[in-house]
């Protein structure tokens, strides 16, 4: 991958540097590592064990919590794959491809050179969010990436062109951004005042098209708007207690945290992108280079003004909330259009040996994020995949006893969400319950309780066990028992680590079956 600077006359773009080549690449990135996965364990992630329990059936909304974008997502994927992995990885990183094929045309309007363009797409994985987490969690944040960059594209095509028809979609994409996230439309207000703030895009502004807006998303969001009309307060109440505005420290603490929290997550999602355009371009940022060319493009100046006023009206926020539950992983809308700012900024200056350094890093980031978790699939242990290895956990081995037993549909209460989401992962056709998520269906014939014990034999009875951990109206167990599974190991021994579970069998007409 060669680069040229700014000045360079413009010739026939390699494929890698064409939407459908950035989108074939993102999307074979995507491939494989739904294929490292998928094929290494059934298991389900953190969040994704919690969504499966909560789409087995189609509904207008869910929780309060969240809106229900992904789930419906989720839910047409199951129709086709079942409730599997294999439909998370594939909402997961078809999400994602569509964000890097729209994050690739607004960079290149903002960037003259197009295979720069696309480095600065596929650069995007030297954020520690995208490059790493992305790959272990996250359900609605990739909803919310792509809509903020499907949002900020028909925006700046509806500047560019001033017709009506972007506008809708500009409304349109907002609305699935209103249902991928509630943080999602200071996004949107973002865009517009970085347009209103700036001489060169406030005359293109239309407000016969603006007005259109509004509308667009109404529509788009209508369903889930429906479902919350008699929620209201209670949304109110929960986005209160999510955020954290709800303590009984006083509104100064809290907001000083709030803030806090806030610089920390923008340096902490920046890394390690920022900090090395940092120290590849130190000439640029000590100004012992002088640019060729005077000013980025509008279209560059305008994502630099949405990230700056995201930052802003963010910090506004919590400061008249007092908001404390702030996170890095919320800051993708926030620095979302940072990298096409900056890259903008830099191919000013001509650089290209810098290009070539950054280019190599980015392949070799992509390469190492591969293979580190290859050791943690094939050995899952606290030295090769950290923390609980829970995407190992041996749930395959409770699916012979328990259909034994007749689970395969019945009702199955889990005590915990891991357990519960993955309980369908086996037993597509049961009726899932755990003590977060009420069923939505009707009553089985058969009716199981079942908790995990963890790694440790249990010292007491199984029916003593079930009256320590069963919640709601349980009952009295018919009878209980014990499973175990065999963790796997790519050289250690069969049964170097086992894990317990409990199973009680409950009357069908219990309450808690019901």
């Amino acid at each position: 991958m060669m680069f040229r600077s700014s000045t360079a006359g413009t010739g026939p773009a390699p494929f890698y540097a064409t939407p459908l080549g950035v989108w074939g690449v993102v999307a074979l990135w995507g491939l494989a590592h739904i294929l490292l996965r998928a094929l290494n364990t059934p298991v389900l992630g953190t969040d994704d064990m919690f969504e499966n329990v909560l789409v087995q059936t189609l509904e207008p909304g869910y929780m309060l919590r969240q809106p229900p974008l992904y789930e419906w997502l989720l839910w047409s994927a199951q129709q086709l794959f079942g409730p599997t992995i294999w439909a998370a990885l594939f909402v997961k990183y078809t999400l994602i491809s569509v964000a890097a094929l729209f994050l690739f045309l607004i960079a290149r309007k903002a960037i003259h050179d197009t295979r720069l363009a696309a480095l600065c797409v596929f650069s995007y994985s030297l954020f520690y969010q995208f490059g790493w987490n992305l790959h272990e969690g996250v359900t609605h944040t990739v909803v919310l990436t792509a809509a903020c960059a499907m949002s900020a594209f028909f925006f700046l095509k509806a500047l560019e062109t001033q017709r009506l028809g972007y506008y809708v979609l500009f409304g349109m994409a907002a609305g699935a951004g209103l249902l991928g996230k509630h943080s999602y439309p200071i996004f949107v207000l973002a865009l517009i005042l970085a347009a209103a703030s700036d001489p060169a895009w406030r005359t293109r502004l239309r407000l016969s098209g603006l007005l259109l807006v509004p509308f667009a998303m109404a529509l788009i969001y209508s369903p889930y708007a429906y479902w919350i009309f008699s929620e209201g307060l209670k949304l109110l109440a929960s986005v209160s207690d999510t955020m954290g505005v709800s303590a009984e420290t006083s509104h100064l603490m809290r907001a000083g945290e709030g803030l806090g929290k806030l610089a920390f997550g923008l340096v902490g999602f920046s890394v390690p992108l920022v900090p090395l355009l940092l120290l590849l371009f130190w000439p640029r940022y000590l100004g012992r280079k002088k640019p060729e060319t005077p000013a980025v493009s509008d279209a560059a100046r305008l994502c630099g003004r949405t990230v700056l006023l995201m930052i802003l009206l963010t910090a506004l926020m919590i400061a008249v909330t007092g908001a404390t539950y702030v996170k890095e992983r919320h800051m993708h809308p926030l620095l979302l259009l940072l990298p096409v700012w900056l890259f903008a900024d830099l191919e000013r200056f001509g650089f290209e040996k810098q290009w070539r350094w950054l280019t190599a890093v980015v392949l070799a980031v992509v390469a190492v994020a591969f293979l580190a978790r290859v050791p943690g699939l094939v050995a899952p242990d606290k030295t090769w995949c950290g923390g609980k290895c829970r995407h190992m956990k041996p749930y395959v081995d409770l699916k012979a006893p328990l259909a034994d037993l007749g689970a395969a549909d019945a009702t199955l209460i889990a005590d915990d969400g891991y357990t519960g989401g993955n309980l369908r992962v086996l037993f597509p056709d049961a009726r899932l319950v755990t003590k977060a998520i009420p069923a939505r269906t009707p009553p089985r014939q058969s009716c199981f309780f079942i908790w995990e014990e963890g790694d440790k034999e249990p010292d007491t009875s199984a029916m003593e066990r079930f009256s320590q951990v069963a919640f709601w109206d349980a009952g009295e167990a018919l009878e209980a028992t014990y499973l175990t599974g065999a963790w796997p190991h790519l050289w250690k021994p069969p049964g170097w680590r086992t894990s317990w579970w409990g199973v009680a069998k409950l009357p069908p007409e219990s309450p808690i079956c019901r």
